[in-house]
């Protein structure tokens, strides 16, 4: 059925183009003739330029011998022109551009098909799908067994779809049922690992904190798993650490079963990856994942690009200081200070910022993203690329507080520590306590510039209302307090 719908719309399209040559055309008319029109036009208006009185009657005989003149002069240098076989020639034309036609559309047609289709593919229809597609039966099994579980939940009802999920390919959906299993107490090795799979294949192959800890997890409660050492293995090989990647991989392959599904595949990683890093896999003794280096890493990931990651405070910062962008109402940001090396050389963190500076990259939208990126390039302390990335964030929501908060971030950190606030962090705070009057930061920076330029009871009026939103027993409570009683009275 699909061939024959196919030489329809070919023959179609070919007798659009064919009939139109197949009708041929009138030959080319000679010049003289739209000259001619020319001229019984002009001869036209003379007749009406005589009615309105515009010529005379002998303006108007002159005027018409000078037509006809003319008129005789185009029909004699028409007849002096040598008469060429043009019929013959436009006739062998329109053939040859038919059958051109009807040859290379079909062939053509075909041929791109061949290439690019899928000719050998069988038909599906809804019915056979139903009982014989897996991957349509598990896209209907989750349905019904999601539609289950909100009536009746639990945590093997939520693996079970879990399972269902990451068969129809629906990977979002399997790593948000893993995510409810976990939380109603699945804490077996397997659902772990499955979990942290999912996780992999959401993020198009990454292997990201979140499922580096869910395999550590099930490392722990197994350390045989073998879905977990491969991905543990992929994600050393993804941040640079080949050998690493390949002594994971080769314990993996020496404890495996001789006919495990996996092992052909996993020695195609062991050689890509060992020439990939220029050395020989054999000269790599086998190694299990390393579950306390892995949790370092994890821990250094997590504060170079959770938003609410706390930052210690240099001298002369408010004391309570956390990231600017955590929280509309948090306490001041502390003073610059160098990321830690841990961090900012960590090859972890750099492949993992990398990734997600390479995918913002293709959804320039995603303000939360933006806002992760630029602090984490905080926190490495590469300040010109968090600047670009909090003025990214300000250009996505310009009057929203946590865009403002991090720019004022990044400005922050640029400011020599000790010095006072730069103007334009007290600027960017200013915006910010316009769009939010009960903002602490803000209340607390702008009162410091309103004191500095002499502002006292400006500065007295802010700070008494960010001591109103600050809990008693926090540090900068008594921080607030000692500034209020050094103003002028």
């Amino acid at each position: 059925m699909l061939w024959v719908l196919f030489a329809i719309l070919c023959l179609a399209v070919i007798a659009m183009l064919v009939v139109p040559l197949l009708k041929g055309g009138a030959e080319a008319r000679p010049r003289v003739d739209y000259d001619i029109v020319v001229y019984r036009s002009q001869l036209a208006e003379i007749d009406q330029e005589v009615e309105e009185g515009l010529l005379t009657p002998e303006q108007a005989e002159a005027a018409r011998a000078e037509v006809h003149r003319r008129m005789l002069a185009a029909e004699d240098a028409e007849l002096q022109l040598p008469q060429q076989p043009v019929a013959r020639a436009g006739r062998l034309a329109r053939i040859g551009a038919i059958v051109a036609i009807a040859l290379i559309i079909p062939i053509g047609a075909g041929a791109l098909y061949a290439a690019l289709g899928s000719p050998s593919l069988p038909g599906k229809p809804y019915l056979w799908r139903i009982h014989n597609d897996p991957e349509f039966g598990a896209a209907a099994s989750a349905e019904a067994l999601a539609a289950q579980l909100q009536a009746n939940p639990s945590a093997e009802g939520y693996e079970q779809l879990g399972r269902t999920y990451f068969a129809a390919r629906q990977y979002e959906e399997a790593a948000g049922a893993y995510r409810h299993a976990i939380d109603m107490g699945a804490k077996a090795a397997v659902t772990w690992s499955e979990f942290g799979e999912a996780l992999v294949m959401t993020s198009g192959g990454s292997v990201g904190p979140e499922a580096m800890n869910a395999f550590s997890k099930a490392i722990q409660a197994e350390p045989r798993s073998e879905r977990s050492r491969f991905y543990l293995g992929l994600a050393e090989a993804q941040i640079g650490n080949m050998r690493q990647a390949v002594a994971i991989w080769r314990d993996l392959e020496k404890t495996s079963a001789p006919d495990a599904p996996w092992l052909p595949m996993l020695r195609e990683h062991i050689a890509a990856f060992a020439k990939q890093g220029g050395f020989d896999p054999a000269s790599v003794p086998p190694s299990p994942p390393d579950l306390k280096a892995i949790g370092t890493a994890l821990t250094a990931m997590t504060k170079a690009i959770h938003l609410n990651a706390g930052v210690m405070p240099s001298s002369g910062a408010a004391p309570s200081a956390v990231a600017p962008a955590a929280a509309s109402n948090a306490a001041p940001p502390p003073e610059s200070s160098p990321a830690q090396p841990d961090v900012a050389r960590d090859p972890q963190i750099v492949a993992m910022v990398q990734r997600l500076a390479d995918r913002l990259e293709k959804t320039p939208d995603d303000f939360t993203g933006w806002q992760r990126l630029a602090h984490a390039y905080v926190v490495m302390g590469d300040l010109p690329k968090a600047r670009l990335a909090a003025e990214h964030v300000v250009r996505l929501k310009p009057n929203d507080v946590a865009s403002q908060m991090a720019l004022a971030e990044v400005q922050k950190a640029a400011a020599p520590p000790g010095d006072e606030p730069p103007k334009d962090f007290t600027a960017t705070m200013r915006k910010v306590l316009a769009l939010d009057g009960a903002n602490t930061q803000a209340l607390y920076y702008v009162g410091l510039a309103e004191a500095k330029a002499g502002h006292a009871p400006q500065a007295r009026t802010l700070w008494t209302k960010a001591l109103t939103g600050v809990p008693a027993d926090d540090p900068l409570a008594a921080t607030l307090r000692a500034k209020l009683a050094g103003l002028p009275k």
